[in-house]
């Protein structure tokens, strides 16, 4: 574990019960289920949106970019949390609050927006649709005649 995660677990604390899980060659941070941060490279992340990238601009940050499959960069929504936030509490507790609260936001819209799967039929070859077809006929004869059988009493002579 680098000194730098070890630091900022130290000043996270004050965000309440975190945890830590390995990704990306770095750690993603955890509040609850939801994931809101990342520490990659000795560089602290929090989730941005709409409501807080203003700041992370004004204050010269940065979004995390890595190199994508064909070579493209890929920018995603952590930008790099400033060192002097990191270093003042009632800043980084500021901070931590709208990444996660824009974190659940961005969570709940996905779910909103996941597209049901269509039920499709499955293909079926001809030859298993014929021994379906032979059971099914070979039932109703079965109920055909247990119901004949069922059904015709004698008359009793008075």
């Amino acid at each position: 574990m680098s000194s730098f995660l070890t630091h900022v677990q130290d000043r996270l604390k004050a965000c309440g019960p975190l945890s830590y899980k390995n990704m990306f060659g770095g750690f993603g941070v955890y509040s609850g289920s939801q994931i809101f941060a990342m520490v990659i490279k000795d560089r602290l992340y929090f989730r941005v949106g709409q409501s807080n990238q203003a700041e992370y601009e004004t204050a010269g940050m940065a979004p995390f970019t890595y190199a994508g499959k064909d070579g493209k960069l890929v920018r995603v929504s952590y930008w790099e949390v400033p060192e002097e936030i990191l270093e003042d509490d009632e800043d980084l507790v500021f901070w931590f609050r709208k990444s996660l609260a824009e974190a659940n936001k961005a969570a709940s819209l996905k779910k909103k927006t996941v597209p049901k799967k269509k039920v499709t039929k499955s293909k079926v070859s001809s030859s298993t649709k014929k021994a379906v077809a032979k059971k099914k006929a070979a039932r109703k004869k079965s109920v055909k005649r247990a119901v004949k059988k069922t059904t015709t009493k004698r008359k009793v002579g008075r």
